[in-house]
């Protein structure tokens, strides 16, 4: 329906829209209770897929919702057929190709599934999530022998760790321990570090002997140092290494061996500190491992508090230090997240760094007491507290106001959780506290609070087409397409300033849509002439417009579409075909371009619309319309180097030459 906003406001507007508001039930599920109505919905659902992928052919996301549509209607058929559709549009997109293996196997149906999978590692090999999901369904099916195949194909490329420990992974589950040796000999010719060589190690500690682990330490060892200008091995991945060597070779009480690999090593890096201290380690086994341990852990914690005495300020290390006591002080936890928080803050009145890191230790210290210490007064008083240290004048954190709301709503009271969000609003309206406050009330599904805080959002920033668009679709998911309309409506009027050119043609091709969904194909044709205005009449509306006139029905054409529907009983599906009449409007649109261009002397324009007007005769026109645009095309001519184009609609017929034709024309017919 059209809605006239020449002479009324945008308040009378939402009064009217506000007393003819329907009660929207919860549930908007459609019952199909014959299969008529089955195949009315599956030819319309299929109608609207079509018709927007011929628009938008590389949205891979609607080809797969085309996908499962059909998957969910039984018609494994042209769901395949859908996906290998896409997979010609884009045949790298791993989600495709995932979805498509899914469906398969949900459907049980194997030998396709295997038969996709092997496409698509042959085809993106370096995709890790293809090779998984293959070797997981062949092993699964207890096919050993094709996933070792698979992995020794897979490894050949030489991929990351994942897939190699993966390949050991499965080696150990089959327990051949020779196979799993075979592989780490390759493993870690291709990733040479340090990892890697533990491992193996650790694998032989468990399934190996005394002489193999000190082989694969041994070898590690000679490798490693030999190549270490080649792959960049650290210092201290070697001595750690060295350490773990020797701290094996104590286990198995061969104390001189272990002294000599200490005294080769340092004398090779003499400022290896960390082999150091792994010596004077080693050289205090005689005492117990835990008192050592003790003694490191307080020498960090006396060495954290003097620098944090020093610095307050230091957040990174007030974290490193709350690490430090949450795993080995637990009881004096709370006091330490207390003191990280008092007299910290930063002195500055701006939004930066510090003040975040001041933030994210009050957040540690808040979630600590409410989840751990399950103290809510305290909880509360703290929030409380922190509140009042934000200078919210300058600046705040909505994340702060949320967590406070949603902890008052974990324990039953909503009203103050309103209220809390409320404050935030009064004090620092913010864009993220209106969306986390409206967002909080839809998932209450308090929609009418919804749409308040949508007047209020637009009324702290009405420039922002986001929130116009926000508010739209709400009513658009609610259903009332006569308030979605009106928010429309009153962000596309001239008396609304506010939004930019830009802003408006976005709004203004999102309502189209939305007519579209709505099946207003003529409101949307209406909207198209509106889009041209605000669009100030660019080459690329007037494609647009002429491509959706064909594209779709008009109103009399879905009615007739829709009569036929109802009178045709059988099982055939009824869809749009392009007629004349549309044709004939579309056409009429390119030579109101035209005309448009022509009187603007815009000759690239001119150029470009017979360009499309010519793709467009190349889809929905004949042969003779395709050479009547032909020959429209313009013609090049100049000398020098200097283009000048030439439109033959712009040619003058000779003049002198028709008149004498005339004249012999008549001369002929009175000898007669």
């Amino acid at each position: 329906m059209d809605i006239e906003v020449n002479n009324i406001s945008a308040e009378h507007i939402l009064q009217e829209v506000y007393k003819k508001r329907k009660v929207i039930k919860p549930s908007t599920k459609v019952d199909i209770v014959d299969l008529e109505e089955l195949r009315e919905l599956q030819r319309r659902k299929r109608t609207e897929y079509e018709t927007y992928l011929k628009r938008n052919r590389l949205d891979i996301g609607q080809w797969i919702r085309y996908a499962r549509f059909e998957v969910e209607q039984h018609d494994i058929r042209r769901a395949r057929s859908i996906f290998e559709r896409a997979l010609l549009v884009d045949s790298s997109h791993v989600p495709l190709w995932i979805r498509y293996m899914d469906t398969e196997i949900k459907l049980k149906n194997i030998n396709h599934a295997r038969n996709l999978m092997n496409r698509a590692v042959s085809i993106l090999p370096r995709v890790d999530k293809f090779w998984y999901k293959y070797l997981v369904i062949e092993e699964s099916l207890g096919n050993v022998d094709i996933v070792r195949s698979l992995f020794t194909k897979w490894t050949s490329l030489e991929p990351g760790t994942n897939a190699w420990d993966s390949f050991v992974d499965f080696e150990l589950r089959q327990e051949n321990w020779e196979n799993v040796r075979k592989v780490f000999a390759m493993y870690v010719l291709v990733h040479p570090h340090t990892g890697t060589w533990l491992r193996w190690i650790q694998f032989e500690t468990v399934h190996g002997d005394v002489g193999t682990v000190r082989k694969v330490y041994s070898l590690a060892l000679d490798t490693l140092v030999s190549m270490s200008e080649k792959v960049k091995v650290q210092d201290d991945d070697l001595a750690g290494l060295i350490t773990s060597f020797a701290n094996w070779e104590a286990t198995q009480k061969e104390y001189e061996r272990c002294r000599e690999l200490y005294r080769i090593s340092i004398e090779k890096w003499p400022q290896n500190q960390f082999l150091k201290e792994g010596l004077v380690e080693f050289e205090k086994r005689f005492g117990t491992s835990q008192s050592i341990e003790n003694t490191v852990i307080h020498k960090r914690r006396r060495k954290y508090e003097s620098n944090l005495q020093k610095n307050p300020d230091d957040y990174d290390t007030w974290w490193i230090y709350l690490d430090l006591i949450q795993n080995n002080f637990r009881v004096d936890l709370l006091t330490c997240l207390d003191k990280s928080v008092t007299g910290t803050q930063p002195k500055e009145k701006i939004k930066n760094l510090a003040w975040k890191s001041y933030i994210f230790l009050w957040i540690r210290y808040l979630t600590y007491v409410e989840l751990e210490c399950a103290n809510l007064d305290l909880c509360r008083a703290l929030y409380q507290r922190l509140i009042s240290l934000i200078p919210h004048k300058n600046f705040t954190f909505a994340k702060i106001w949320y967590m406070y709301s949603q902890f008052e709503l974990r324990n039953g009271d909503l009203t103050l959780a309103r209220k809390i969000l409320g404050r935030s609003l009064g004090l620092c309206a913010k864009p993220k506290i209106f969306k986390l406050y409206i967002d909080m009330e839809i998932k209450l599904r308090e929609f009418d609070r919804v749409r308040k805080l949508y007047e209020k959002f637009i009324e702290y920033d009405d420039s922002s087409v986001d929130t116009w668009m926000m508010y739209a679709d709400l009513e658009t998911n609610l259903g009332d397409r006569d308030r979605a309309i009106g928010i429309y409506e009153i962000s596309l009027h001239p008396d609304v300033t506010c939004l930019a050119q830009n802003a408006k043609l976005q709004l203004i091709q999102k309502f189209i849509n939305y007519m579209i969904t709505e099946e207003e194909f003529d409101v949307a044709r209406e909207l198209y002439e509106r889009y041209l205005k605000l669009a100030e009449f660019s080459l690329d509306a007037w494609v647009k417009y002429a491509f959706y006139v064909s594209e779709n029905p008009t109103g009399q054409q879905v009615q007739e579409l829709r009569e036929y529907a109802d009178t045709n009983s059988n099982d055939e599906e009824v869809e749009f075909i392009v007629q004349e009449v549309n044709i004939q409007m579309s056409r009429g649109i390119f030579e109101r371009a035209l005309k448009h261009f022509k009187s603007l002397n815009d000759t690239e324009s001119r150029i470009a619309l017979l360009e499309e007007f010519k793709n467009y005769e190349n889809i929905f026109g004949d042969a003779e319309s395709q050479d009547k645009i032909q020959k429209r095309q313009p013609k090049v001519v100049g000398l020098s180097g200097q283009k000048e184009y030439v439109f033959p609609d712009d040619e003058v017929p000779n003049v002198t030459k028709l008149q004498a034709l005339a004249k012999r024309w008549e001369q002929n017919r009175r000898s007669e």
